[in-house]
């Protein structure tokens, strides 16, 4: 049957808010999406303690379901940590959490900057040479930062399980009201004290690395969580689609870069039925100065209907505060609008 929502959202391209949450609701409640799901809270692989001295650098980009208050609600979350240049021990950490659960509830975003990392390096590595896990702290109080009112830190923790990231690797964010502190080292994603229960659990779509690399002097970042309309018609091998959502966790440090784009896309079929597609890119060179970014790599195409998803599609995004613009298999497609979320080149 035709999917009243984004007819209506197709003929406005009104960039709202409420717009933009019509598109997610459909994201939300896609069948197509609800067989590939795994249960947020599955039980995790064995690793050893976390520890504020491991040399760690993480990267991360996609959704999740807002479990377990919101278990039907998709979550994008885009991620950067990793240690200062010079770093000796100590826990101390640089980089961004950005998270923007998709319901229209208040205290649904999070910009803030890392300061603490704990990390554990598995071994052996995946097959691409990541694998581990880490918590990673933001500071609520810093300046420009956004989290829910009467929170003074974030606590994130994720797993790097796979390749392939989805159904696999973890993602999950607690609320805190006391200042940034480390968890204990058995930490492994479950409540901790002055916080609210952990929201999030297996990736739904989208990647997490940890690498065992530290930090460097010069090295830049870009970290997005966020959503858009498209003003004017945008189509991709015939789905016209309406808006979309997008998690980016991406580095360039001495030309050498790394990093992950998740991207959904909402949209109509030619028989007028809704259409997700599910675009997920690992980075192999970007270019990242003057608060934009431009990230090259090969992607999984997921049209969400017909055929299975493929890989090695060359794939570009240019990317800044206000908006991004895709460019996959040489098709490029007009730039999506930044309406809600948030996007840091830095």
């Amino acid at each position: 049957m035709r999917y009243a929502v984004i007819e209506r959202i197709a003929r406005s391209r009104t960039a709202s808010v409420t717009a933009i949450l019509a598109v997610l609701v459909s994201i939300t409640l896609s069948g197509s999406f609800v067989q590939a799901r795994v249960d947020p809270f599955s039980s995790s692989r064995s690793f050893a303690d976390l520890s504020g001295d491991t040399v760690a650098k993480v990267t991360g980009g996609g959704t999740v379901l807002a479990a377990p208050l919101y278990p039907n609600t998709v979550a994008t979350f885009g991620v950067n940590a990793r240690r200062p240049p010079g770093f000796v021990g100590g826990g101390q950490a640089v980089g961004r959490i950005h998270y923007d659960r998709h319901r229209n509830t208040t205290g649904r975003q999070v910009n803030a900057p890392v300061v603490l990392m704990e990390g554990v390096i598995t071994n052996p590595q995946t097959p691409n040479g990541t694998g581990g896990k880490a918590s990673i702290v933001g500071d609520c109080d810093a300046v420009g930062a956004t989290c829910p009112a009467n929170d003074h830190s974030v606590v994130v923790y994720v797993e790097d399980n796979s390749d392939s990231g989805a159904n696999s690797d973890v993602f999950k964010i607690l609320f805190c009201t006391t200042t940034p502190a480390p968890p204990p080292p058995t930490f492994a994603g479950g409540p901790l004290p002055n916080c609210d229960a952990p929201e999030g659990g297996t990736l739904r779509s989208g990647n997490i690395q940890v690498h065992s690399t530290p930090g460097e002097v010069g090295e830049t970042t870009t970290t997005a969580a966020a959503a858009g309309i498209f003003p004017a018609s945008a189509r991709l091998n015939g789905v016209e689609l309406a808006g979309g959502i997008f998690g980016i966790g991406a580095q360039n440090a001495s030309g050498v870069s790394n990093g992950d784009v998740e991207v959904q896309f909402t949209g109509m079929s030619l028989l007028g039925l809704s259409q997700q597609v599910t675009i997920v890119a690992w980075i192999t060179s970007s270019t990242m100065a003057g608060g934009t970014a431009t990230l090259n790599g090969t992607a999984v195409l997921d049209m969400g209907e017909g055929p299975p998803p493929t890989g090695g599609h060359p794939f570009t995004v240019s990317i800044g505060p206000t908006g991004m613009a895709l460019t996959i298999d040489g098709t490029a497609l007009p730039n999506l609008p930044v309406s809600d979320g948030f996007v840091a080149v830095e």
